[in-house]
Order: C-alpha cells, then structure tokens, then sequence
C-alpha cells in the first residue's frame, strides 16, 4: 500500500530513483492520493509512478481523492481494509 505516492522532478543517482525500479515491482499495490498535491502532481508525478509499476493491471489501484498531500483517514482505512482483506483474507 502507498499513501501519497509519486515521482520527483528531481533526480539522483541511478541506483537511488525509484523509475528505475517500479518495473521490477509485481506484487499487488494499492496507491493513494490526493488530486492536488504540491509534492506529487496528479498528472506529473503520481501518474507516471503508477504506470511505471510491474505490477499486473489486475492487482493495481491507484485512486485520487479532493485533498493535498493527504488522504481522507476513513477513506484511507476503509479502503486499506478492503485491499488487505482481498489480498491476505479475512482478519480471523
């Protein structure tokens, strides 16, 4: 699960920029965020983050909700909840 996630503009030295490794990622990701993020621009930064990800369409979300850097809480643990209940099963 990723809350606020996304690409800098800024970038480092190869073996420390996440682009070179978000293909490389499989497992089933949940992504977060808030549609008017100063840090990770909708279309600039957290679009391309999820797109870049290795993970199979299927086992990827990326949902953007009004808000900045942030994600409403009961949004965040309903949704969590409901991610985590479908990938590891119900909590017994």
């Amino acid at each position: 699960m990723l809350y606020v996630a996304g690409l800098t503009m800024e970038r480092g030295r190869p073996e420390v920029e996440p682009i070179n490794y978000l293909p490389r990622i499989r497992s089933p990701v949940l992504m977060l965020n808030g549609k008017y993020d100063c840090f990770f621009p909708s279309e600039t930064a957290q679009r391309p983050f999820y797109e870049f990800l290795g993970t199979p369409a299927a086992d990827k979300v990326w949902k953007v909700y009004v808000g900045g850097h942030d994600v409403p809480r009961t949004e965040l643990i309903k949704e969590s909840l409901a991610w985590l209940g479908k990938y590891l099963g119900p909590v017994r």
